[in-house]
């Protein structure tokens, strides 16, 4: 699918169907007619790290903007064939894909955001066959973009002071894969010689982002989808991250300063105080029509290193995070 890119005067083309799995399992889906039922997924991290930097929102968005199915798209499905030489794919399919308009639901943690392990990336919702649709782009871009702004923001970590101010120039990037790690490395607060240094790092193992929500849950409760993250504050300091339900996030009220979670790393029930809080995930795609605001990169990268400041080593190493306990009054 040719991608025309919006922000910088290089255009590229970069086949976002050149990994054929995802239209083969939508195309299993219509046919047995699953293909229109609602599913609720999350984006995961799954490597081992103190704390990953949200990236590729913004990206995510703006490929929105441009997801069609052409007619040149369309037939160049039409003439991928087996080792027999049968079409991989069904006219009716095909039909289906060009008449098709994502309409998925997409919630991603603002570009620079810091999440804790465990914390997904991105909440998804919609019609199988569309998530099904989205998952190279959600991998692409909201996996691979956090993973090189994750690295990036360990290495400045390390670098002190940690300084708003320390924003040079956004380096040109391309509509690529070289060019969105270039973007996320600078975002995540790395020097422009670190940038060319982290991208000749070995490629990450890449774990399967795409998880259904309900596999998760706290202890010894069912599961239910987590609909979103409550970081809470007093002043400027966060005081814990509560995992929200549909239900908790109604019982949990937008009023109250206090609230009862079942703590991660212990499994223990831990009361929280606060005097005000900020919902982490902001919508992204609404049925597929992209909202989420352009934010230029220099900005961005000044709420990393902003984001580094208020969790300092101390901070991280007792911070609380979990399931809102629904039912317990504070």
């Amino acid at each position: 699918m040719p991608i025309v890119n919006d922000l910088h005067s290089e255009r590229t083309d970069f086949d976002w169907l050149s990994n054929l799995e995802p239209l083969l399992q939508a195309q299993v889906a219509w046919h047995d007619g699953s293909y229109d039922r609602p599913v609720w997924l999350q984006v995961d991290y799954g490597l081992p790290a103190a704390f990953l930097l949200s990236c590729g929102a913004g990206l995510l968005a703006d490929l929105a903007r441009r997801f069609r199915f052409t007619p040149e798209r369309i037939r160049s499905l039409g003439s991928r064939t087996d080792s027999v030489g049968r079409p991989i794919f069904t006219e009716s399919f095909l039909n289906y894909l060009q008449r098709l308009r994502i309409r998925a639901d997409v919630w991603a943690a603002l570009e620079g955001a810091l999440l804790l392990p465990g914390e997904p990336l991105a909440l998804v919702r919609g019609p199988k066959a569309h998530v099904l649709l989205l998952s190279s782009p959600l991998r692409r871009l909201l996996w691979y973009s956090t993973h090189w702004a994750t690295l990036a923001a360990q290495l400045r970590r390390l670098q002190l002071p940690l300084v708003e101010e320390d924003t040079p120039p956004a380096p040109p990037t391309a509509d690529n894969p070289a060019g969105w790690a270039t973007r996320a490395a600078y975002i995540g607060g790395a020097e422009p010689a670190q940038i060319a240094e982290l991208l000749r790092a070995p490629k990450a193992l890449e774990e399967e982002p795409l998880r259904p929500i309900s596999t998760y849950g706290p202890p010894c409760r069912p599961a239910k989808p987590l609909v979103q993250i409550r970081r809470t504050y007093i002043g400027s300091i966060p005081q814990g991250d509560i995992w929200l339900t549909r239900a908790g996030e109604e019982q949990a009220g937008v009023g109250k300063t206090s609230a009862h979670i079942w703590e991660v790393r212990s499994g223990q029930r831990r009361c929280l105080h606060y005097e005000r809080f900020q919902n982490l995930y902001q919508p992204v795609l609404l049925r597929g029509y992209p909202i989420f605001t352009d934010v230029k990169p220099p900005y961005l990268r000044q709420r990393t290193l902003r984001q580094l400041q208020i969790f300092s080593a101390e901070i991280l190493e007792q911070y609380p995070w979990g399931w809102f306990a629904e039912g317990l009054a504070p």
